[in-house]
């Protein structure tokens, strides 16, 4: 479990540094939560279907908030690998 959120420090620490980059941090981190938080829904609503559930909380819709698609994807993955 450490490994996946050691992966998921990484990947957020790069999708902060490309914000800055891009000088619209705050619209990018607006459009980064948005994206997250619809994909973790999306993923929620359709993982139902397929038997990969993912459990809306506090803390995962406020990791899909900073870290955008590549952190709803790594949930599904730990998921689906500590079930």
């Amino acid at each position: 479990m450490t490994a996946v959120y050691v992966v998921l420090g990484i990947a957020g620490l790069f999708i902060l540094i490309s914000m800055v980059r891009s000088g619209r941090f705050f619209s990018a981190l607006i459009i980064t939560a948005l994206q997250g938080i619809t994909a973790l829904f999306s993923a929620d609503f359709i993982g139902s279907f397929i038997g990969v559930n993912l459990s809306v909380n506090a803390f995962t819709i406020t990791l899909s908030a900073l870290g955008g698609i590549p952190a709803v994807i790594l949930l599904l993955i730990s998921g689906v690998l500590f079930r």
